[in-house]
């Protein structure tokens, strides 16, 4: 769908080929949580002598037709979340995330030694995590406590880094 072109008026998408993938229908998927999704399917008329059939077409026979399900409601949050990601404050955001939260992975694995669980069952697998986030987040607190970041909650990345 990335690589098309979404013609709005005709309400169809454009394949490289310049062919139409037509609306056909609607469905409502239902997920796993309870909640619905609507979802649109567009078919192509005709991808029988396309020379992008192999790259496009994921079908083994030869008559199948290339057809997409969207979802408009996924990809207007997908958009916001392309939008929010890409602004100022979003890659700071990123940045630090990639540094904190994957160095305390880092942390556990590396300076504690943490190869696997030790209990098993959910329950007492969710209390083991409990406690070694515990256990890292008071070794962050006195870490931060004892030098001069005091206040300060994300790190500014450096002015040669670029996103």
């Amino acid at each position: 769908m990335e690589n098309m072109g979404y013609y709005k008026p005709d309400d169809c998408f454009i394949c490289k080929n310049g062919r139409h993938l037509d609306y056909v229908s609607k469905y409502t998927s239902h997920a796993k949580d309870g909640t619905e999704r609507e979802i649109s399917v567009y078919r192509c008329e005709d991808c029988s002598d396309c020379p992008y059939r192999s790259v496009c077409c994921k079908a083994k026979e030869e008559n199948r037709r290339k057809e997409i399900s969207v979802c408009w409601e996924f990809q207007k949050m997908r958009q916001q979340s392309y939008r929010n990601i890409t602004t100022e404050e979003g890659k700071l955001l990123r940045c630090n995330r990639s540094i904190q939260v994957e160095g305390a992975f880092g942390q556990l694995k590396h300076n504690r030694s943490f190869k696997r669980f030790l209990t098993g069952g959910n329950i007492k697998v969710l209390a083991e995590l409990l406690f070694l986030g515990l256990s890292q987040n008071i070794a962050h607190f006195v870490s931060k406590c004892n030098s001069s970041l005091q206040k300060q909650h994300l790190i500014q990345p450096k002015a040669y880094l670029k996103f």
